[in-house]
């Protein structure tokens, strides 16, 4: 009875347990990645030969517990060694695990290296020979604390790499024995047996095709390279057990390709289709697997195919901004299912489980699997028409897309009619003030409806006409939050027709209580900017990225006043965020300026806006500072002073850059005091605020300054609905 290990990809464990059991294998005991068991020298061999699931199998030399580091290399001399290898012979050791203060692999490995040299100098005053590409045998050892164990890989190679995929590049494979635990778990092996066909409509390098054949087949997967394992060489190898093990695969190979049922691939990418070829026929299925280049939206059957089983491997969308391009492969993807393959079962793999939803079938079962560190899950169907469904919406920017696609008839709702309504009276009520205004971007509904709270503002850009952004406020927890859905999906699905827009161009977000730097949060990377026309100023604005869009909207006639104010003086603008004041300020006839904010990111994008306008950055300068230290040192001994300040903070802020936090009710007091102290003779502070509970500590400033609330008369008329939206004050000398 020997011993045995058979390591695997993490989450095989119990799948590779079942396997071993069927090779005959005894006190099987499962790790995270692999498992021990016992049986005769066969039950090793056949695990080379047939384990789909297995990277390598050790023969188990040695078992025993280490006083101390230094008795590694005696231990190692203590084994017969000309048991295994001649004299002659070569050999390469690897080393894992770590215990007794050996952490590095290259130094366990070296220890046993020298245990091995020592044996053989003692008994055969000879030093065999390292070879680490092709050796002889190979020894690896495995330290835990401070067990050791010491075995023998009997075939020299991850078993993984069956052959057919040798010299040729793949990026991002998925590796062979993951694919055949994917059919496995898809139960292929019997829907195989009964003749019916398999279909990979994503089949890329054709790892799932040439796996399921070997299946079909009965191929032992260890069977093209048997003659290449390194037990062959190793001495104290049954070469009749071995041949015979071999003589029996070849035959049941050889029966198994008399019953093979249809295999089936197809890929939109003919680069990846001649991969696949190259694999199919370095397995020798050429005349077996039949594949073809096509997009699954394109997708018919070719052929009558007996109803069988689909296994795909879907794009991931791993980097940022494709996710919704893999959406819709997955959409298309169920769309194909349900219209060519009823009565079929199938098997998706997807790292991002939410993914799954948009084939609209109901998942019977799932799996978790990894490929290689990525954490997936498969989802197993039947396709029947009793399981198919609408995909779920997802809350994401293309909310309005989604909802025209997938739940049309929204529309039609009763409710989706009250707040089409709505929008419509309060665009009619907003019309003359636009037009005579000039304003191109503006709020047109904010929660004029309770249950439906969206914030809705229309961006009349240069570029390409009308934008929609649509912010939700998070609904409380009180509030049923499939209702909440319902709503929400019901005034998304009237707005391309209120607004006679392209949902493309709805971008939707959500909206809770911001904190610090929240609200500059990057939410995507698509760089796509837009200019509108404020003031006769023109504004750069991004809908996608962050979750503001470069300009406060409610802040419009508050830059419209430091503008008027600022007219032929000096304006000082802290926090500038995107200088949209200092443009406008600048395009009114400002004499100069400095703006200044901690993010370079939006300095870069306030820099574009003057770039818009022709402003002159010698004499209007855009500085990034954090504000607070700067206002600290600037007022020591203050020697430039402004004309127009214009005081805009977050009403709190906890960034990275800024030691401690801004709480602007707590220390709005402090912040004004040092402002003021850079204000001219007779110059003016426009101080505001979006923090809805703010109080002015008037009492402190009445003595030396005049102060007037201006809220009322900077409050746009598209806010009139939501009055707390922000407070502003007007500060000059006494």
């Amino acid at each position: 009875m020997c011993r045995f290990f058979a390591t695997a990809p993490k989450g095989l464990n119990e799948l590779l347990r079942e396997e071993l059991t069927t090779f005959g294998a005894e006190n099987i005991k499962t790790q995270p990645t692999g498992a021990t068991f016992d049986g005769e020298l066969e039950v090793g061999y056949r695990s080379c030969l047939w384990s789909r699931l297995a990277n390598r199998i050790y023969l188990v030399l040695l078992e025993t517990e280490l006083p101390n580091q230094e008795a590694l290399s005696s231990v190692v001399q203590s084994i017969d060694w000309s048991q295994h290898l001649d004299k002659e012979g070569t050999f390469a050791v690897s080393f894992s695990g770590q215990g007794l203060g050996i952490t590095h692999s290259h130094y366990g490995a070296l220890k046993i290296k020298d245990g091995i040299v020592d044996y053989y100098r003692e008994h055969y005053q000879v030093r065999p020979s390292i070879d680490t590409e092709v050796p002889d045998i190979r020894v690896h050892g495995h330290l835990n604390r401070n067990q050791l164990t010491l075995s023998l890989d009997l075939s020299g190679y991850s078993l993984h790499q069956r052959g057919y995929r040798e010299g040729i590049q793949v990026e991002a494979p998925l590796k062979e024995n993951v694919a055949a635990a994917i059919l496995m778990r898809a139960n292929w092996p019997e829907i195989a047996r009964q003749g019916g066909a398999f279909y990979d409509p994503m089949c890329g390098s054709g790892t799932f095709l040439v796996e399921a054949a070997l299946m079909a087949s009965d191929t032992a997967p260890g069977l093209a390279k048997s003659g290449e394992m390194l037990l062959n060489y190793w001495l104290g190898h049954n070469e009749l057990l071995w041949q015979n093990l071999v003589d029996e695969a070849e035959q049941r190979e050889q029966a198994g390709l008399r019953h093979l049922p249809n295999i089936y691939g197809s890929d939109i990418s003919h680069k990846s289709l001649d991969v696949a070829r190259n694999s199919i026929q370095a397995a020798g299925y050429d005349d077996v697997i039949e594949i073809k280049q096509m997009a699954v939206e394109q997708g018919r059957k070719w052929g009558d195919w007996q109803p069988g089983l689909i296994v795909c491997n879907p794009p991931y969308g791993e980097r940022l901004g494709e996710e919704e391009t893999v959406k819709q492969v997955y959409l298309k993807l169920g769309e194909y299912l349900k219209a060519e393959f009823v009565h079929w079962k199938a098997a998706v793999l997807t790292c991002h489980t939410e993914l799954g939803m948009f084939l609209g079938i109901k998942a019977k079962r799932s799996h978790d699997f990894f490929n290689g560190a990525m954490a997936c899950r498969l989802f197993r169907f039947e396709i029947e028409e009793e399981w198919f469904r609408q995909p779920a919406l997802q809350p994401k920017q293309d909310l309005a897309e989604q909802v025209l696609q997938l739940q049309p008839d929204l529309a039609n709702t009763d409710n989706a009619k009250m707040v089409s309504n709505r929008i419509r009276k309060n665009m009619k009520g907003l019309k003359s003030w636009v037009k005579q205004n000039d304003i191109s971007a503006y709020r047109v509904y904010d929660a004029d409806i309770p249950e439906y709270a969206l914030a809705i503002d229309l961006y009349d850009t240069l570029e390409s006409g009308l934008w929609v952004v649509v912010a939700e406020y998070a609904p409380p927890k009180t509030v049923n939050p499939t209702k909440a859905k319902r709503r929400l999906y019901e005034a998304m699905s009237v707005l391309p027709s209120v607004f006679n827009v392209s949902p493309e161009r709805i971008v939707f977000k959500v909206r809770s209580q911001q904190k610090g730097q929240d609200q500059y949060e990057r939410l995507d990377e698509q760089k796509a900017f837009f200019t509108i026309v404020e003031n006769q100023t023109r504004l750069r604005v991004n809908f996608t990225d962050y979750l503001d869009t470069g300009i406060f909207l409610d802040h419009r006639q508050v830059r419209q006043e430091v503008a008027k104010l600022a007219a032929g003086k000096r304006l000082l603008n802290l926090f500038c965020y995107t200088a949209t004041a200092t443009a406008e300020a600048v395009k009114a006839g400002c004499k100069s300026s400095l703006s200044l904010d901690m993010s370079k990111t939006y300095l870069y994008w306030a820099k574009h806006n003057f770039m818009c306008n022709d402003i002159n950055e010698k004499q209007h300068v855009l500085q990034q500072e954090n504000v607070l230290e700067w206002l600290e040192t600037a007022t020591q001994n203050p020697k430039d002073l402004f004309d127009v300040i214009f005081l805009d903070p977050p009403s709190f802020s906890t960034s990275k850059r800024m030691e401690g936090t801004l709480d602007i009710q707590r220390d709005h007091v402090d912040l004004i005091q040092k402002t003021l102290k850079l204000l001219s003779k007779d110059g003016k502070l426009i101080f505001s605020t979006n923090l809805r509970k703010f109080k002015l500590d008037k009492a402190i400033f009445e003595p030396d300054y005049q102060i007037e609330n201006i809220t009322q008369r900077t409050m746009p008329k598209d806010y009139a609905r939501n009055m707390k939206i922000h407070q502003a004050w007007l500060f000059s000398r006494q």
